[in-house]
């Protein structure tokens, strides 16, 4: 068989030692991931309401934080608008508070040009910054639909462009469409990313002088790791990032220049991508475009703040504070 027959040339990985002891409080961890309480603090009902501004024109009704608190709500618990607005007001219920919901009509139309944070403002600042990309399905037939009916797939798919740092912040998000190219999409996230970096590092799609240009633009002093193509040759200068990698891979071979250049690493982003699929799936709710890339951006921020709370584990509780959802 071909595994055993290159088995002796394979990459050996060691086996993980780590062994489950606790197993008490293991299993009552696992029983109270379900176990949620949301509450709203004093300042986010306060900022419900946009304050007057007495401009000409009807006023909003609900400030960027109430729909940006629905959009959250909408994402985390996979509910559609209507069942999100009909949530939204058991909340408001069961809080005995008198704030008013936004119906699903304005939840929609709000999303296209709701602002968006910075994701990188919040986050501890890491040295490494990891690009990678993935597909989402908007609609189309399913495999099992097509095998059995012998019907063509007419999907339609949006790519999702993920910047990660080494303790599994993402840092940045993209959303295009399918015909847009990994390496265009780069400066994009480059430019949502406030904090320095030493190591740029992204697979063999990434591998070109425009991204090369984009990341020593922002960063000047940052070391790009990507692996060139077995057939790239030395550039005339021959003193590039990339003419150096080109050297160690002819001397020491592939797996070694992994191990000097730590681009082994890269694996932080395929976990992001199987996280964001296996929490939020890999379809999307929205249909067009703008309202797509706001679906994207909460879903990222959600991930972001389910991984800076290690409690999550042994409970959920979501706050909603002034200008801030976390889930403690």
């Amino acid at each position: 068989m071909p595994y055993k027959h290159n088995q002796s040339r394979r990459h050996k990985t060691e086996k993980t030692r780590y062994k489950v002891t606790n197993w008490p409080e293991y299993n009552k961890a696992l029983r109270q991931r379900d176990d949620i309480t949301i509450w709203f603090t004093e300042e986010a009902l306060a900022a419900w309401h946009p304050a007057k501004t007495g401009a000409r024109g009807r006023p909003q009704e609900y400030s960027d934080l109430a729909i940006e608190t629905t959009l959250f709500i909408r994402q985390v618990f996979h509910l559609p608008l209507r069942q999100t607005e009909g949530f939204m007001n058991s909340l408001s219920r069961f809080m005995k508070s008198t704030i008013s919901i936004p119906d699903y009509s304005s939840i929609s139309k709000r999303s296209i040009s709701i602002p968006r944070h910075v994701l990188s403002q919040a986050l501890e600042a890491g040295s490494l910054v990891i690009v990678d990309s993935t597909r989402l399905k908007v609609y189309g037939k399913d495999e099992w639909h097509q095998e059995k009916h012998d019907v063509p797939a007419r999907r339609t798919w949006r790519k999702l462009h993920l910047a990660i740092d080494e303790h599994h912040q993402i840092l940045a998000c993209g959303l295009t469409t399918p015909e847009v190219g990994d390496p265009s999409a780069v400066a994009d996230l480059l430019t949502q990313i406030v904090t320095p970096f030493e190591t740029f590092i992204g697979d063999g799609a990434y591998d070109g002088e425009p991204v090369s240009r984009a990341v020593l633009d922002h960063q000047a002093h940052a070391q790009v790791v990507i692996p060139p193509h077995k057939t790239a040759v030395l550039s005339g200068a021959g003193d590039t990032q990339r003419d150096h990698h080109i050297e160690v891979i002819a001397q020491q071979g592939r797996l070694a220049w992994q191990r000097i250049t730590g681009y082994n690493l890269r694996n932080y982003a395929e976990l992001a991508m199987q996280r964001y699929k296996r929490i939020f799936g890999n379809t999307m709710k929205a249909r067009a475009l703008p309202q797509q890339k706001t679906e994207a951006w909460i879903s990222v921020s959600a991930l972001n703040r389910t991984s800076a709370n290690a409690s999550y584990t042994t409970g959920s509780v979501m706050r909603v504070d002034g200008g801030l959802i976390a889930s403690v």
